[in-house]
């Protein structure tokens, strides 16, 4: 079974031999780590295609999250204003083109073909590998880019206050993000799944109560996910923070496959919930387990993920991220770990 078979019968349920693996590493962690992390990838390969470049999913080039070192006042394409301490995390926003609506009428989205570099090379790498491994490619934000373009604060009192601006505003990304699936179609032949990468919820709740949200943001990932599924691609979402109030919307609109950051969640209770429903790609926890467990705390952490969302024919992806700040035999201790999770063996400890 290829790498590719293997992750789309996982997202289908529909019997993969074992439990695919996704690899994610923080830069900062090959410079921790050196060769021994190379080597130690080598010997657990992940079952997805990984830009060659960012050693991550593929995505369209975006000039200040692709940038190294201390960034100060870098302006990206949509005209916001960030600083980051290094290339190890994405930065913060502190100039929002947005930050009052008076300036709504001189705002301009960019093109969506912007960073479209990053498409080609999904393709060049897809060819090369002759497409034996599944192959992810992110679209953008609505959720983000919305904070980063009207400030935090402001985003919220947009919603309280059901502001018409926030309307358009979400309109407009919605349409940026739906033209570049409709760019994604001339290649799709190259592409299994199409990811939204937004941030939901704090480390306690939603960001915006639950009824706000279906209201205003679920008719825009609806859309998103139909015009993915027009293309006959995979629907995925990452979104971090306890966000289970939602994600039996996420699951009626489409989506195939959610990255959630489980640590902050119940995981029995959303698995009792959800498993069997979607995929999951559920994120190890990295504020705790992976970067001051022991390796044991490791492994009993993947053994619980995989008994929430493991479903006999599937449903769950084996995931965590490697910072600079997870000690080798921990990374070392999750991908063996990963590596024995077979859905026979799976069936065998339900008959017990």
């Amino acid at each position: 079974m290829t790498s590719r078979e293997r992750y789309r019968r996982a997202v289908t349920f529909t019997g993969p031999d074992r439990v695919p693996v996704m690899h994610r590493t923080i830069p900062g962690a090959f410079r921790s780590h050196g060769g021994k992390l190379e080597t130690l990838y080598g010997r657990y390969p992940s079952d997805v295609l990984l830009s060659p470049t960012t050693r991550a999913w593929f995505a369209f080039k975006r000039g200040v999250a692709e940038s190294s070192g201390v960034l100060k006042g870098a302006v990206d394409e949509w005209g916001c204003v960030w600083n980051s301490l290094n290339d190890d995390y994405l930065g913060q926003v502190f100039g929002h083109p947005l930050d009052d609506w008076e300036k709504w009428p001189d705002f301009k989205v960019p093109e969506p073909s912007v960073g479209i570099a990053g498409v080609q090379e999904m393709v060049e790498a897809v060819k090369a590998d002759r497409h034996e491994h599944y192959s992810l490619i992110e679209v953008g934000t609505l959720w983000h880019r919305t904070n980063w373009l009207r400030g935090f604060e402001n985003s919220l009192v947009d919603v309280i206050e059901d502001r018409p601006e926030m309307y358009r505003l979400r309109d407009r990304i919605t349409d940026f993000l739906l033209k570049r699936v409709e760019i994604l179609f001339r290649h799709r032949e190259h592409i299994d799944g199409i990811l939204v990468n937004d941030d939901w919820g704090t480390q306690e709740t939603l960001m915006i109560r639950p009824e706000y949200w279906r209201k205003v943001y679920k008719p825009a990932y609806a859309k998103i996910v139909a015009a993915i599924k027009d293309l006959g691609c995979f629907a995925h979402l990452h979104t971090d923070g306890v966000t289970d109030a939602i994600m039996e919307d996420l699951i009626e609109i489409g989506f195939d496959e959610l990255n959630p950051q489980m640590s902050c969640m119940d995981i029995e209770s959303v698995g009792r919930r959800f498993g069997g429903r979607v995929c999951f790609r559920a994120d190890m926890d990295r504020q705790h387990v992976l970067p001051f467990g022991t390796p044991a705390d490791v492994t009993a952490l993947v053994e619980r993920l995989y008994a929430a969302f493991g479903a006999k024919s599937g449903g769950y992806i084996g995931y965590g991220q490697i910072n600079t700040d997870v000690p080798l035999e921990n990374a070392e201790a999750m991908l063996v770990a990963f590596s024995r999770l077979t859905h026979a063996a799976s069936d065998r400890r339900r008959a017990r």
